[in-house]
């Protein structure tokens, strides 16, 4: 009886730290464009950056404005492209639709990207 009982004790552990991610959850992006810009304010207008922006696509992929693929890691709210022509560019998510990007030290770099589409909408049911 005592084996059993430390069998599931240790069987317990194992799954509960299986389930820890260090860094926040495994998640994706929305699929899709990001358009990103340097955002105005009253006065001035957001001055748009085509040459950052970049498209989502499946397996955790984007496709850079040149056409080249890379990959992204998301944990949680952080977002690191890991691969291609952007490769080491980092990302703090406001929300599903906004991506600030943060140099290495986690200071804002002034650039966010906007989720452009596809866009879902909720209908009443």
């Amino acid at each position: 009886m005592k084996r059993f009982s430390i069998f599931a004790i240790a069987a317990m552990f194992l799954a509960s730290a299986a389930q820890a991610v260090p860094g926040g959850k495994l998640m994706v992006l929305q699929k899709g464009g990001w358009t990103c810009e340097i955002p105005g304010d009253a006065n001035t207008l957001a001055t748009e950056k085509p040459e950052l922006g970049f498209e989502t696509i499946a397996d955790s992929s984007y496709v850079a404005p040149d056409g080249t693929t890379g990959s992204y890691l998301r944990l949680a709210d952080r977002l690191t492209l890991t691969s291609g022509v952007f490769a080491g560019r980092r990302f703090l998510m406001d929300g599903e639709e906004i991506l600030r990007e943060v140099a290495r030290d986690d200071t804002p770099t002034g650039l966010r990207c906007v989720h452009a589409g596809p866009i879902s909408i909720a209908t009443p049911g």
